[in-house]
């Protein structure tokens, strides 16, 4: 019940909305001795790729034995799932007593966000285990994100596109300033877009911060050898070293950017003296858990799950799905009401033969009969079945064994499905 409680109260942080800005959160980290100063931190941002990218690189510093910090959001099912050290989520009591703690020493400023909050308990933890590193993945943009109080050996910027256009900007270039807000002067920088504005953007806070840029497609590469639906094989190169069948036990051709830039920072940090043998990063790699991103879940049907909740997501998401062999695919959407919809439904509906459209219990949901209207200009067969168990459950008996059933449009969605596909 203290758990529940605990987890009440953190929920109900979410009333303060979003705050960019670092005044606040600074002041309270100060009052707790500055716990983020106590380790090495390794920092990513980006619109898609930056969790994956995040437990690539927790695993292989892991694997060289390194104690490893992981801070992602959001979760799929569990709160805990956002602050992990090796690999376990943090305990429940520590959630209860570092709540305790914060809500102690923040009396005297204004009412901490969820995000800063989370992030801070997420410090104290990693700072109270003694981590060697912790990998610090933003919630929004970079500039002006809770976590951008940290001062990480490298930042890294994943594939960026339009997003949270209210807060970052209207444009690829201001979002890209935004993320380039990690940035750090004489620091050290991986960037993992080809994106031409992008790439300009970023290269040019670089020079003006007096930064090492390493990018793909010019400092190192990634490329695929081998594939099916359990895990790709690729290749990679960059100026001093060539290693070859590398395995992730992931899907999709984006992971392999992905995986390419975990390789590319753990080679940077091995130059720097953090020991990390070409052994360590294989092992890291191949033992990667990461859940909800092309997931398959079972087969005939086959089902799958992605937390594509943009655009540029649910364009590669159609992409991937198309490689796979099937009869009709059935869609289950559930879309939250602050993302582009209307882009996310234009990638995935023309190749459904079915949607359905779910409503995740969050007050984010977007309006399932708004939905319908958007799916039905590409297809017909949509209906709404609000409760993501009974559509999950609608679609199995709907499909044949050749069929394939993929759940996206958000993490909620995602989440509330592998608590219906795992019981």
């Amino acid at each position: 019940m203290i758990y529940d409680e605990t987890l009440n109260y953190l929920y109900g942080l979410e009333r303060f909305g979003i705050r960019l800005g670092l005044e606040n959160i600074s002041a309270v980290l100060h009052r707790l001795d500055n716990p983020h100063h106590q380790f090495n931190s390794i920092h990513i941002t980006g619109t898609n790729g930056k969790g994956s990218t995040a437990v690539m690189i927790a695993s292989i510093l892991q694997s060289a034995g390194y104690k490893t910090g992981l801070y992602t959001s959001p979760h799929l099912q569990d709160f805990r799932e956002r602050i992990m050290v090796n690999n376990i989520m943090i305990p429940e009591e520590d959630v209860i007593k570092l709540m305790d703690l914060i809500k102690r020493e923040m009396y005297e400023f204004s009412p901490l966000t969820f995000f800063e909050f989370t992030t801070i308990m997420a410090f104290l933890y990693f700072s109270r285990e003694k981590v060697d590193f912790a990998v610090v993945e933003v919630g929004m943009g970079g500039r002006l994100d809770a976590t951008n109080v940290v001062n990480p050996i490298v930042s890294i910027i994943t594939e960026v596109d339009i997003e949270h256009t209210d807060h970052l900007g209207k444009n690829i270039k201001s979002i890209s300033r935004e993320k380039g807000g990690i940035i750090k002067n004489n620091g050290v920088v991986i960037l993992s877009s080809l994106k031409r504005d992008v790439i300009e953007t970023i290269e040019s806070i670089c020079n003006e911060r007096h930064a090492k840029f390493y990018r793909i497609g010019r400092h190192f590469s990634g490329e695929i050898i081998y594939g099916d639906i359990k895990y790709q094989r690729f290749k990679f190169k960059n100026s001093d070293y060539f290693l070859d069948k590398l395995e992730i036990p992931l899907l999709g051709r984006h992971q392999i950017v992905n995986a390419s830039t975990a390789v590319e920072t753990a080679l940077i940090l091995k130059k720097g003296g953090v020991k990390i043998g070409e052994g360590v990063i294989r092992k890291g790699l191949k033992g990667v858990k990461l859940k909800g991103r092309l997931e398959i879940l079972r087969n005939n049907p086959f089902i799958v799950v992605d937390v594509a909740h943009n655009p540029s997501a649910a364009k590669i998401l159609a992409g991937e799905l198309k490689k796979i062999n099937y009869n009709k695919l059935i869609l289950i959407l559930g879309i939250l009401k602050d993302k582009d919809s209307s882009g996310i439904i234009s990638f995935l509906a023309p190749i459904a033969n079915h949607i359905i459209i779910v409503k995740p219990k969050t007050p984010r949901s977007s309006n399932p009969q708004n939905l319908k209207m958007k799916a039905m200009k590409y297809i017909k067969m949509v209906e709404i079945i609000e409760d993501i168990s009974d559509a999950i459950s609608r679609a199995i008996n709907t499909a044949d064994k050749k069929d394939l059933i993929c759940i996206t449009g958000s993490f909620f969605t995602v989440g509330e499905a592998l608590e219906k596909l795992n019981d």
